[in-house]
């Protein structure tokens, strides 16, 4: 989940760095994270396939972004390593960094038309507020906060309900919905722990989104698991 003033890779929902964003792996204009990137190569390498954009499904042209490679390839080594020790040494909430946990009120959506990228107008009746009372709408961004364009002049999208049966509602209808001839594909949404929870500190953000006390079982998930599940 995206928070204004913060980019977040849609993958993972891991907050991108100044490296992260140097990427660019699709023309589509879709943008993740050199981790989530270095792992759809790997799993793919492993298949004897192509590694494809989760947005528009185009392979991607490693020889693009040959450049990056060996600084996203040592990045990735340098924070597997930096990790390594944490992991056998973190305890408690820590251990949560790496979950993300599926959301059950909130719907991401994927394809939608440049020309209804507006918030405002996202929630009212006429469009997603018909499944239910709209608590956030939210389209992705850069971080220099333009819309995050994807493939055919469209867009990604939160949605986040007041209640479950809103946002399964609001998925029913709208994955595989057609609109202005673009297909629209719609899943729950996933989110992350507050970091300041992790650290067992008071979080100072009133309007925080991400979570405050352990998600279920059957519904977190680790990194690469997410990540897998984007790309199958």
């Amino acid at each position: 989940m995206s928070d204004q003033g913060e980019k977040t890779c849609p993958l993972c929902a891991e907050e991108m760095d100044l490296t992260d964003q140097q990427l660019k792996p699709c023309k589509c204009g879709y943008e993740i994270c050199v981790w989530c990137w270095h792992h759809i190569m790997e799993m793919a390498e492993k298949d004897v396939t192509e590694g494809r954009c989760p947005a528009c499904r185009t392979p991607y042209n490693k020889e693009k972004i040959v450049g990056m490679t060996p600084m996203c390839e040592r990045f990735v080594e340098k924070k597997s390593k930096s990790q390594k020790p944490k992991n056998r040494t973190s305890e408690g909430r820590k251990q949560l960094g790496n979950v993300r946990v599926i959301q059950r009120n909130l719907v991401y959506i994927v394809g939608l038309p440049l020309n209804l990228a507006d918030e405002d107008l996202l929630q009212r009746d006429e469009y997603f507020g018909q499944y239910g009372k709209v608590l956030k709408v939210s389209i992705s961004r850069t971080a220099a906060g333009t819309i995050q364009q994807c493939a055919n002049n469209t867009c990604s999208v939160y949605i986040t309900y007041s209640k479950e049966n809103e946002a399964v509602r609001c998925i029913q209808y709208v994955h595989g919905f057609v609109l202005e001839g673009r297909s629209l594909r719609a899943c729950f949404g996933t989110t992350k722990y507050c970091h300041a929870w992790l650290r067992n500190v008071p979080c100072s953000n009133s309007d925080c989104l991400y979570l405050h006390d352990i998600g279920s079982q059957e519904d977190s998930f680790t990194k690469d698991e997410i990540i897998s599940a984007y790309t199958r």
